[in-house]
């Protein structure tokens, strides 16, 4: 061993160095005296690790293929096998059966040679580019597919060749095991040997599922665009060819956006391969598609299923977690959900009631549901547009493609939730005041939608009537990044990075991206759960045909904010629905929500994106929330007014959030609950409103209310917003001078700091103390003019008699 000190030999257990005399008493030193010297044998440590990794993983896979051996199906002949397997069966929440999926019976098989050869090149571009030029051996892939699958100790890597596809759709009815793909690879090694390149083509184009009902080419052709195999363009084949991979989840009518991203991929790999050119690749990708739905499942103007939006979202679902289309149809699966059949009828019903009154028949106008158990995350019901006709339109409740502009119903998930849990409380107040700044040709921004600023105002009340100024001013005190943060990494809000770099995410002025109904519910559905926020579930569990559970889900939440947090903000929502102008603040001071109150307990926020393209009422109760997203499908232009005004979201989309919480309550029989009060809030009654401290005793009593605080942020001192001023007794809008005949002493409010000359004057000014002095000598003594009636600060503010207006 060495001493740490002069790094020379010493006896091991010294006390002393024999060279320098250092003491070696400190058990520490002595151990990194006799470590000093010791080398680890890094190297052979690796290899060793490596070595036995290897045959680890040698043996299992060697166990995995002879029991994929024993187990697997006998190669019958190709042309007869029966390819009607069992139908998989979807329960709803109570464990009924609501539908019976299917794959088989519209398959009609059409010669290769009836098969246009851009629908042949296409597909082999996409799923397997050497398909001629191997033997169904696809060496790197089998490469990838196994490492993948060993890391995640399951088959979850997709067939690699044409010829496995085939196998795993003719064969194969389990989950992804890694014996299922070893099984599915020997099938396709065997189909490779024993049948030629152009049946086994043939033979995959006649089973392979492409979506919407259609198995098979023909069907498929006719089902989408009404042709016959032979006749499709280059353009309707590369849009055929990316279905394969995810039916559901590309299918064109449904999620248009995402097909067309897959179809030029498609075409991309047809380009690298030879196949078209590059320019015949751009003007397929500009052709039009000439889609001409045609319903092949049923009789004309049904559906597939019953429930379809829930039910294509849960196929979607299953396949997006691995299941095969083969597996999810014809595998014999008991699929178990969280469907609440009567809350579907009802959300239905209710948006196509409020859509034909509101826009008529025109499909150019939307709306999309969605309901869910806030406490366990079970999703009971979704509705993607109108009444869904079979080729329905674009799914616009879950498809995460749908981006929209959430107006002011981000305000609690951006602005109003951080301030609580940053110490702000509902009580606090900030000044709506206008600050000078050119934003899109407008000199004050942002401006509320009645150009009206209020000055002292609420928390509370600035979310009530929906304050655009007062939430830009929030967020700025909470900081923009915190307050993008919070609503992406804990809200789950899906927002790009790009929409943090400028405020006017506060009101969901969105630079990049945007959200859907269902990602926003979710969101809000913290806030009665308080502060969890559930995983949504849709598919509690899935059987196999052999009776062994496949798939499970279990409620799983994240605590994202405290109770206390969800009481308070709870509370402030609750303001939302108010039925009565709101004291203190002002003319047309009523709430957003004031006419959807459904006699319960509830909260809500309304939101409006610029133009009416999107109006926004996402509300719950402690049992349940409800998200109501309506606008133009097409973003492109504004939408018209109702009947009973401009499409905000507390005309166009409130009312469908108000029939569908009053049904389902009286249908489910739920029964009204108060929002939970944890133990560490507090009631105040009297705060001023202006200060939103304690009210001091020239605080008018019009601006005195009570409110709630989560224990350490109640206030504690006095607020001194309000002042005596002494003013001439025949004239109050000036200041007293000697010589001003008899004065009086008047209460008024102090100007907002934050306001400064040459900007428009808050609402509240007209409570502000006089500036200038009397200029008029008045003689004293009887024969002076009579006292006219005093200033605002003396009997409550004048001209309080409430309007509607509309604010979003």
């Amino acid at each position: 061993m060495h001493c740490p000190s002069c790094e020379r030999d010493i006896f091991p257990g010294s006390k002393f160095c024999r060279h320098c005399g250092a003491r070696l008493t400190s058990p520490w030193l002595r151990l990194r005296a006799r470590l000093r010297g010791f080398h680890w044998p890094w190297k052979k440590t690796v290899l060793a690790s490596v070595a036995v990794v290897l045959v680890l993983g040698v043996v299992f896979t060697g166990y995995q293929t002879v029991r994929a051996i024993s187990q697997m199906p006998r190669l019958g002949d190709l042309v007869n096998v029966a390819t009607a397997g069992q139908d998989s069966v979807v329960y709803d929440r109570y464990n009924k059966p609501v539908a019976y999926l299917h794959l088989n019976i519209n398959r009609i098989d059409v010669p290769l040679s009836a098969i246009s050869p851009n629908m042949r090149k296409a597909v082999v571009a996409i799923e397997d580019h050497n398909f001629w030029h191997q033997n169904g051996l696809d060496i790197r892939a089998i490469g990838r597919a196994a490492i993948h699958d060993l890391l995640h100790t399951g088959g979850l890597e997709g067939a690699s060749t044409i010829s496995e596809q085939l196998a795993k759709m003719l064969y194969l009815r389990d989950n992804r095991t890694l014996s299922y793909k070893i099984q599915e690879f020997m099938l396709g090694l065997e189909l490779a040997h024993r049948y030629s390149k152009a049946h086994i083509l043939d033979m995959y184009l006649n089973e392979v599922y492409l979506g919407n009902g259609a198995y098979g080419i023909d069907a498929a052709a006719r089902a989408y665009f009404d042709e016959s195999p032979d006749q499709l363009t280059l353009a309707q084949a590369s849009m055929l060819a990316g279905l394969p991979q995810a039916p559901s989840l590309y299918d064109p009518l449904t999620h248009y956006r995402l097909a067309r991203a897959r179809q030029k991929l498609v075409l991309q790999a047809m380009v690298k391969y030879g196949d078209v050119t590059a320019a015949q690749a751009r003007a397929a990708y500009r052709a039009p598609l000439h889609f001409n739905p045609q319903n092949i499942n049923a009789p004309k103007g049904s559906t597939p299923y019953p429930y379809p939006w829930y039910i294509q979202h849960v196929i979607h679902q299953l396949e997006t977690e691995g299941l095969s289309p083969q597996e999810v149809y014809d595998g014999g699966l008991k699929i178990y959900t969280n469907l609440d059949p009567t809350i579907y009828a009802i959300a239905q019903q209710a948006v196509d009631q409020w859509m034909n009154k509101n826009f008529g028949a025109n499909p150019a106008f939307q709306a999309a549901v969605t309901v869910e158990d806030p406490h366990s995350g079970a999703v009971w019901a979704v509705i993607g547009g109108r009444s869904y006709q079979g080729n329905g339109p674009e799914d616009l409740a879950t498809n995460p493609n749908v981006q929209r502009s959430s107006g002011s119903s981000i305000k609690p998930l951006m602005d109003y939730t951080e301030a609580i849990v940053k110490g702000y409380s509902e009580m606090s107040v900030i000044q709506d005041v206008p600050i000078f700044q050119h934003v899109n040709g407008e000199a004050w921004w942002p401006q509320n939608d009645d150009h009206v600023y209020r000055g002292y105002i609420t928390l509370r009340d600035a979310l009530a009537i929906s304050d655009n100024d007062a939430a830009v001013h929030l967020l700025r005190r909470v900081g923009v990044q915190y307050g993008f943060n919070f609503a992406t990494k804990k809200f789950g809000l899906p927002l790009p990075r790009a929409d943090a770099q400028q405020i006017g995410i506060a009101i969901g002025g969105f630079a990049k991206g945007g959200v859907n109904v269902s990602e926003m519910t979710r969101a809000y559905s913290a806030f009665p759960n308080q502060g969890t926020l559930m995983k949504p579930i849709w598919v509690r569990q899935v059987v196999n045909g052999q009776g062994r559970v496949i798939k499970s889900a279990r409620p799983h939440g994240r605590h994202i904010f405290s109770a206390a947090v969800a009481f308070i903000m709870n509370n402030m929502l609750s303001r939302v629905l108010t039925p009565t102008a709101l004291p203190g603040i002002g003319p047309n001071a009523y709430a957003t929500g004031v006419h959807l109150g459904i006699g319960r307990p509830a909260a809500g926020k309304t939101g409006t994106s610029n133009g009416e393209r999107d109006a926004w009422f996402i509300g719950y109760e402690p049992q349940m929330v409800v998200g109501v997203w309506e606008g133009n499908a097409a973003h492109d232009i504004p939408q018209p007014s109702t009947p009973n005004g401009p499409a905000y979201g507390a005309v166009a989309a409130g009312p469908i959030w108000q029939q569908i919480m009053e049904q389902v309550n009286q249908a489910e029989h739920l029964p009204p609950k108060p929002f939970p009060k944890p133990h560490n809030v507090i009631y105040l009654p009297h705060i001023s409103i202006t200060s939103g401290k304690l009210a001091s005793p020239h605080t008018p009593s019009q601006d005195i209310e009570g409110g709630w605080f989560i224990k350490g942020t109640q206030p504690t001192t006095t607020g001194h917003t309000h002042e005596v001023v002494r003013v001439p007794a025949f004239d109050p809008h000036v200041l007293w001078e000697p010589g001003c005949g008899p004065a009086i002493n008047a209460i008024f409010l102090k100007p907002e700091p934050d306001w400064h000359k040459g900007v428009p004057m808050p609402w509240d000014s007209i409570y502000w103390p006089p500036t200038e002095p009397c200029t008029t000598v008045v003689p004293s003594g009887p024969s002076g003019p009579p006292s006219p009636p005093g200033p605002p600060g003396f009997g409550g503010p004048p001209g309080k008699q409430p309007k509607h207006g509309h604010h979003h």
